[in-house]
Order: C-alpha cells, then sequence, then structure tokens
C-alpha cells in the first residue's frame, strides 16, 4: 500500500498526469487517489502549479540577445599574435607561402644574433667603459702613428 509522502515524490519527479508515472507503482498511485482526501489536494496543488509553469512566457530580450551574440564574435576573433603569425606564415593553400617560411627561418638566426647583443653587453664592464668611449677609441685608431 502507497503512503501520501511517497506518492508526493511521484508527483514532485514525475508530474501530474498518472501516465508519466512509474508503471509498478502506477496503480497504487491512482488507488491512493479514490480513497485519500490529502492526495487528491496534493495533486490538485501540483496540478495549478504545473499550469503556472507551462503559461509563463519567457519575455524577449534582444539586448541579452546581441550581447551573448557579440561576446561570442569576442571569443572567437582572432589575437593580434594569430594575425600576425597567419600573415608571417600564410596558410598552404596561399600565394606564395612557399616563399616566406624559407625566408623566415633564414632570418631567425639574425633575430636571435641582435638580441643576444643587446641583451649581454660584451666587453663593457662598467660606467667607464661606455660605447661611446669605445667608437671614440676606434675612431682614434685610424690617427694614431704606428711606430716599428
Amino acid at each position: 500500500m502507497m503512503n501520501t509522502e511517497r506518492f508526493e515524490q511521484i508527483v514532485e519527479t514525475y508530474g501530474c498526469a498518472p501516465a508519466r508515472w512509474p508503471g509498478h507503482e502506477r496503480s497504487e498511485a491512482e488507488q491512493l487517489l479514490t480513497t485519500s482526501a490529502e492526495a487528491r489536494s496534493l495533486l490538485d496543488e501540483h496540478r495549478a502549479l504545473e499550469s503556472l509553469l507551462n503559461d509563463y512566457q519567457v519575455p524577449a530580450m534582444p539586448q541579452m540577445e546581441r550581447r551573448i551574440l557579440g561576446s561570442l564574435r569576442e571569443a572567437t576573433r582572432a589575437s593580434l599574435l594569430d594575425r600576425i603569425l597567419d600573415w608571417m606564415l600564410p596558410r598552404s593553400g596561399a600565394l606564395m607561402s612557399w616563399a616566406w617560411r624559407p625566408a623566415l627561418v633564414a632570418t631567425l638566426p639574425l633575430v636571435c644574433g641582435i638580441y643576444l647583443a643587446n641583451y649581454y653587453s660584451f666587453g663593457i664592464d662598467g660606467a667607464q667603459n661606455s660605447w661611446q668611449e669605445e667608437l671614440y677609441l676606434i675612431s682614434m685608431n685610424d690617427y694614431a702613428e704606428i711606430s716599428e
């Protein structure tokens, strides 16, 4: 025999239509409905709630739709780095892609050398030895007399 707590669980889980209730408990639930006034009032409350939920219409929000679509466009837009890499390394079907890749590979050691030369100041130890002084000494080399 079914009690009202189990009947309430069935109605909350499966809804008010007896066709959606579990088959093995449906006959017991329908029998409880015929004998119990509490079960009938519980079913009426849930039917009223279900009809309110079914009648509710979600208002149209065009601004929200535009905002969501705009954020999707922002997320799918390529970053600056991606656009630069696509320009430097075009896709295989693009014109002249066969020339760009070897040229980029050939300039890579040059770029690394420039970076290392600027990052590490080889031969300059302190404030008294600056690049300006080095250039001055190199230019004075032309005017120096060589004595043998």
